[in-house]
């Protein structure tokens, strides 16, 4: 692995991780050997979120153990990023091109415009990853992989180009 390289972690490695799943240790030991190796370890901001809900919501664990596992997850330094409206552009397109969910589309996104790769468990983002997921045992979920890719309607939008003119304009103002 080469030093810088950004890897992004998406909640269905979280969840193994503190679900003790197979896959967790391996993941942990991963994650770990890669900071030292220099690699940045990302995850976009509503990971949190898809974390805690995962853990509350459908496994049903107490707050307090949540929030353990929140502390535990932390202690992987994993980088926050904020989706900003240009990977929310990104997303929608990942979304509509992969069936994706925007959740696991934003994953994606965030991998692609940071360079990197994609560590998830999750069937369906993995195939739509393609050589950018990284393998780290089989795909947990029981969704059906992505079908080849979808034509966008995105940019049939007709203010498309005008907003993304106004974006580019935003981004390219100084401080």
């Amino acid at each position: 692995m080469t030093s810088g390289r950004a890897i992004i972690v998406d909640a269905s490695v979280a969840v193994a991780i503190m679900r003790n799943e197979p896959e967790g240790p391996a993941a942990v030991a991963a994650i770990r050997q890669w900071t030292q190796e220099g690699a940045r370890i990302a995850v976009p901001s509503h990971f949190w979120l898809e974390v805690a809900n995962a853990l509350t919501a459908r496994r049903r664990w107490p707050g307090a153990k949540v929030l353990q596992a929140v502390h535990d997850l932390d202690r992987l330094r994993l980088e926050t990023i904020e989706l900003d409206r240009a990977l929310l552009i990104l997303a929608i397109d990942m979304s509509e091109r992969h069936r994706l969910t925007a959740y696991d589309a934003a994953y994606l996104s965030l991998a692609v415009a940071l360079d990197g790769s994609l560590l998830t468990l999750d069937a369906r983002l993995r195939t739509a990853a393609g050589s950018r997921a990284l393998h780290m045992g089989p795909a947990r979920l029981s969704e059906t992989p992505a079908p080849d890719e979808h034509a966008v309607t995105w940019p049939s939008y007709k203010g498309a180009s005008a907003y993304l003119a106004q974006l580019r304009a935003e981004a390219a103002r100084p401080g």
